[in-house]
């Protein structure tokens, strides 16, 4: 069945306990979840690794040693390295930032999973915002007991800078992906697109809400908004675990199509999303978090490619270094691993890295390339 079809069946809920009402929208061909949901693909890892090469590269330079004893939340092993030590957060912070309305087919990276995304027919929606430190009481305790789960740095753009905003979409309610703290502090009317069950954990009073569901898509103004799967999971605190939806989101303007993966481990899943809505002109991908057992719901550099490779993207944009130390590597281990790994894959697209602030014009670049392409051939 088409998606257009699948996007039919809509109901309207009232969210017990705040009395906000959000749009759900239900793809009639999936299963029922049984107030659990399941990852539609095996994990291509299972164990703890390694699974390639690069996992035994040690890419640290030895002034970025540091020992250190493990924290209480910490998932690094006892006696291992500190994961920011040699790390200076303002270099990770672009110098000249400009937030500008007018700006079409442009991207601007805000820090860890968080992207502006202004297309070319003017609509600007940004991913999984987290501005702030993480608020709920479960996010406050880790901060106590972890170093791991405090802010690098303060957010370079807040939401006072995106006054022209009209969507937020969030890719699951991890605590580093959902901040209703964030959220409430956009603009009044901000729609805000949520994996099902997910409204209320987002705490969200500013605008309307619409929950969706894998593979199912609805119109943003003049923009089609999908919601496509991924390979994670979901949990705001200790009894909570895959009682909500997760996945990914891609935006199509008419002339492009960005896509945005959230949190997710490599599987089959890229493979199915390219069977079923294309291939995908921008991919904004993890390359964080990915050591031993992580790897089933993460990504390494060298997955991420092949996940960008799957899904046929023509410029790969890599997200998650630097804001905070999640996951068990160093955070000048991602970037270090992805440029080998690229030089290693020679993948099919073009790879930019951006620091936080920083703008990318994917029109430019998809005319620039696709002008390329055509002088190739001859045309």
């Amino acid at each position: 069945m088409k998606l257009k079809v699948l996007s039919k069946i809509i109901s309207v809920l009232v969210l017990a306990g705040c009395g906000t009402s959000a749009t759900r929208i239900e793809n009639p061909e999936r299963l029922e979840s049984n107030g659990q949901y399941q990852n539609l693909f095996p994990s291509h890892y299972i164990g703890n690794g390694p699974h390639h090469i690069n996992d035994d590269l040690d890419l640290l330079k030895p002034e970025e040693k540091k020992v250190i004893e493990r924290a209480f939340l910490d998932p690094l092993p006892s006696h291992k390295y500190s994961k920011s030590h040699g790390y200076e957060f303002s270099n990770l912070v672009y110098s000249d930032i400009n937030i500008d309305a007018n700006k079409q087919g442009e991207l601007t990276w805000l820090g860890h999973a968080s992207f502006l995304i202004q297309q070319m027919n003017n609509d600007a929606l940004v991913t999984d915002p987290v501005f702030h430190e993480f608020d709920d009481f479960l996010g406050w305790l880790g901060q106590q007991l972890s170093s791991s789960f405090v802010r690098l740095g303060e957010a370079p753009v807040k939401a006072d800078k995106l006054p022209f905003v009209s969507g937020v979409l969030i890719s699951h309610d991890h605590f580093d992906h959902l901040s209703s703290t964030t959220l409430n502090t956009f603009s009044e009317n901000t729609h805000l697109y949520l994996p099902l069950d997910n409204s209320d954990d987002a705490d969200y009073s500013s605008g309307p809400i619409t929950e969706m569901d894998w593979y199912t898509q609805t119109q943003h103004n003049k923009t089609k908004i999908h919601f496509l799967p991924s390979n994670h999971n979901s949990s705001r605190g200790m009894f909570d675990a895959d009682k909500s939806l997760w996945g990914s989101w891609m935006l199509n303007d008419g002339e492009y199509k960005v896509y945005f993966a959230g949190d997710t481990g490599y599987s089959d899943v890229f493979k199915d999303i390219r069977e079923k809505v294309g291939a995908m002109d921008v991919c904004l991908m993890p390359i964080v978090a990915y050591h031993e057992g992580k790897r089933r719901v993460h990504m390494s550099p060298e997955d991420a490619i092949q996940a960008a490779e799957d899904l046929g993207c023509k410029i790969f944009v890599p997200w998650g270094y630097g804001t905070w130390t999640l996951g068990c590597e160093h955070v000048h281990e991602p970037l270090r691993r992805l440029d080998l790994a690229i030089k290693q894959s020679k993948p099919n697209f073009s790879v930019k890295t951006l620091k936080m602030g920083e703008s990318l014009n994917y029109h430019k670049l998809l005319s620039s390339i696709e002008g390329k392409a055509a002088k190739n051939v001859g045309i």
